[in-house]
C-alpha cells in the first residue's frame, strides 16, 4: 500500500493533454521536459537610445508629454530581470496569448499597457501605409537628405539617426528644429524599444509620417500596436531555436511585478 500510495504522488513533467496545446512539439516548454536546459532569453534593445529621462534635455519634455511617450522615455532606464523574462515566455501559450500558471491562466492587456506606460490606447488606428520615396519622406520630417546607404530596405538605420540626432543643442535654434529632433528620438524610441525586431538596429520608415504632426501623433492608439507586438515576440521565442526576445521587453517585468508583487526587488519574500 506504502508502495503504491508513493507511485499516486510522482509528479510528471508535461502537459495532460498534448492535443490542446499548438506547436508544442518546437514549443520551449517540450524542449524542458525532455531535460534539456534553457538559456536565458537575451533582449534587443537599440544601444543608440539615451537611458531613462536624465538624459533627456528639457526643450523635448513638452512634446513627449504631448504625445504620452514620457512614461516609456522613463522605462528606458528601467532593470531587466532577463531570469523572469525567460520563465515567463517559458509559460506563454501560442493559442491564447496568455501565460500558463499554476493559478491559472493571466495575460498581460491594454489596461495595463495605459496604467504601467501611459500610452493611449484609445483613439485612431495606427496605419501607416508608404507614399513616396523613402529617402523623401526621411528629408520632408527632419530636414536632412540621408544617403541611400542609410537604409535596409524599407527600414531606415538607427546609427544614422543617432549620428545625426545626438545632441539636442544642434537642433535647438528654433521651435521647427526642435520638433525634428523630437520626431527623431522618438522614432529610435519606436524602432530601437517598443517595437524592436530581430535587428533591434533599424526602424521602419513608415512611422515617421505618423510624427508629422505630434498633435495628431497624441490621437493614435499606440499601446495597442505595443501589446500586438509584445503578443507576437513571446510567440517567436517559445521556440526552442530562439535566443532572444522583441518588442516592449520590459513590459514583461513590469507587469510581474506589479501583478505578483513577492517577485519584485525589495520585497521581503524576494530571493
Amino acid at each position: 500500500m506504502a508502495s503504491s500510495s508513493k507511485q499516486n504522488r510522482v509528479i510528471h513533467l508535461g502537459p495532460e493533454n498534448p492535443s490542446l496545446l499548438r506547436f508544442q512539439n518546437i514549443h520551449v516548454s517540450e524542449h524542458i521536459c525532455d531535460g534539456w536546459d534553457h538559456p536565458i532569453l537575451k533582449v534587443r534593445k537599440s544601444q543608440f537610445i539615451p537611458a531613462g529621462l536624465d538624459g533627456i534635455l528639457e526643450e523635448i519634455l513638452p512634446h513627449l508629454e504631448l504625445v504620452g511617450f514620457t512614461g516609456i522615455a522613463h522605462v528606458c532606464q528601467f532593470p531587466l530581470d532577463l531570469s523572469l523574462i525567460t520563465t515567463l515566455v517559458e509559460k506563454w501559450r501560442l493559442k491564447t496569448y496568455t501565460f500558463h500558471l499554476p493559478p491559472g491562466e493571466c495575460t498581460i492587456t491594454l489596461q495595463d499597457i495605459s496604467v504601467l506606460l501611459g500610452l493611449w490606447i484609445d483613439g485612431r488606428p495606427v496605419i501607416a501605409p508608404i507614399r513616396g520615396n523613402y529617402v523623401d519622406i526621411v528629408e520632408k520630417s527632419l530636414r536632412i537628405r540621408p544617403s541611400c546607404d542609410a537604409f535596409v530596405g524599407s527600414f531606415l538605420k538607427t546609427s544614422w539617426l543617432d549620428q545625426h540626432f545626438t545632441h539636442v543643442a544642434m537642433h535647438a535654434q528654433n521651435p521647427l528644429q526642435i520638433t525634428q529632433f523630437v520626431r527623431a528620438y522618438m522614432l529610435q524610441l519606436i524602432g530601437g524599444f517598443m517595437l524592436s525586431d530581430h535587428s533591434n538596429s533599424r526602424v521602419l520608415v513608415k512611422y515617421l509620417p505618423l510624427l508629422q504632426d505630434l498633435t495628431i501623433t497624441s490621437e493614435y492608439s499606440l499601446g495597442s500596436v505595443v501589446l500586438g507586438v509584445l503578443y507576437r515576440n513571446p510567440c517567436m521565442a517559445t521556440n526552442i531555436d530562439r535566443y532572444s526576445l522583441g518588442g516592449l521587453a520590459v513590459l514583461l517585468v513590469m507587469w510581474a511585478w506589479d501583478r505578483f508583487p513577492f517577485l519584485a526587488p525589495g520585497n521581503p519574500l524576494h530571493t
